[in-house]
């Protein structure tokens, strides 16, 4: 018994032993390397050879001086086989001596160990670089699989292999929400009116977070003329079909306040009040606003060259206010209580917006006070 103990005394002193000298080399080899001149991360390599950091920065120094760091770069490697990055810069260099096969090899050897962003990316590049237009959209969509953060390196590239967005969202784009609603707002900053297919998928998840660019998008299709596609999309969401009425015609909820519902127009003077109880929209002049300017607008579902009558209530202030629908206007009448209105017009476009503004009158100061509307409508004559 009393030798058993004397090993294990004898053997728990080697091990402190061990790991004491064991971790004076490793202070050695970390002072080494922080000099960082040639000679000192040489020495650092000599002291702990499995350091595949000091070999990186070793690489780097002989790359930087001329030479070749395509052995340290390798040793690297097979010490550590679950690294993409030697294999990356073994690719990336390959590519660069005019070696398109080792090239590739090493790049699909990086993207076999490590199946995260930064070796599909770089793959991407290379088959795009090439010329290799399959395997570039294989390896982009792989890369944007599992992408995050900025992903507007990626959408470039995609938007120079081919110019519109419905070939990038079917070759590139991966059936997750967060890739096509950070395409949406990619696109959103330029091409808008081509980002009809993007916003359509997109829309079919109803995802709250995406409204704002949804409904960017809703805006900027209408503006242009899609109809048909804002239709989709504004379906996709939820809402009722805009075809052949007014939606919200009382400015209730939902007050989308984008795409078929109301714009409520912004203007220096002009305040937007919802009223509730009964549901009605108030517009409040201060007397500073614009001498003219726009305060509603809806694009409604009619239907070019067909005639309609536009039907509303409205009380307070009228001076200055008429509605616009077609190529026709006609003025609101001041009144002190609910008023019918009506105008006929003849529907320039499918989705024909009308509108509502104030125009100062000859002779006349600029409006104060209110207006309240409700009950808009529009029926086919």
């Amino acid at each position: 018994m009393y030798n058993v103990s004397k090993f294990a005394g004898l053997l728990a002193i080697a091990s402190l032993a061990a790991a004491s000298w064991f971790s004076i080399l490793l202070e050695r080899a970390d002072a080494e390397f922080r000099e960082g001149t040639p000679e000192d991360v040489a020495r650092a390599i000599e002291l702990t050879p499995r350091n595949t950091t000091y070999r990186s920065l070793r690489a780097l120094q002989v790359e930087y001086d001329g030479g070749d760091p395509r052995p340290l770069l390798e040793e690297i490697a097979r010490i550590n086989p679950d690294s993409s990055a030697p294999r990356i810069r073994l690719g990336l260099d390959a590519e660069v001596r005019g070696d398109l096969a080792g090239a590739e090899r090493w790049l699909l050897d990086a993207a076999h160990v490590d199946r995260q962003y930064e070796p599909r990316w770089t793959l991407a590049n290379f088959y795009f670089r090439q010329q290799r237009m399959d395997d570039f959209w294989k390896w982009m969509r792989a890369a944007l699989e599992v992408s995050y953060d900025d992903r507007s390196p990626a959408f470039d590239l995609c938007q120079r292999a081919a110019a519109d967005a419905r070939t990038v969202m079917a070759l590139a784009i991966p059936d997750q929400r967060e890739v096509v609603a950070a395409y949406l707002i990619y696109l959103l900053g330029s091409k808008a009116q081509d980002a009809a297919p993007v916003a359509e998928r997109l829309s079919q998840w109803r995802n709250p977070a995406d409204l704002p660019a949804l409904n960017a998008e809703l805006d900027a299709l209408l503006e242009h003329g899609n109809r048909g596609a804002a239709r989709q999309i504004w379906n996709n969401l939820g809402y009722s079909d805009p075809t052949g009425a007014v939606f919200n015609p009382d400015f209730g909820a939902p007050r989308v306040g984008h795409g078929f519902d109301w714009w409520l127009i912004q203007n220096p003077g002009v305040t937007h009040v919802a009223l509730d109880t009964p549901p009605a929209h108030r517009i409040l002049f201060s007397g500073k606003q614009p001498e003219s300017c726009e305060l509603l607008r809806q694009y409604v579902g009619v239907r070019a060259s067909k005639r309609y009558l536009l039907r509303w209530e409205s009380r307070g202030i009228g001076s200055g206010i008429a509605w616009h629908a077609g190529t026709v206007s006609v003025p609101l009448r001041a009144e002190g209580d609910w008023t019918p209105g009506q105008l006929s017009f003849v529907a320039v476009q499918d989705s024909s917006p009308i509108a509502l503004f104030y125009n100062r009158p000859i002779g006349e100061t600029r409006a104060e006070g209110s207006v309240e509307l409700r009950h808009v409508t529009i029926e086919e004559q």
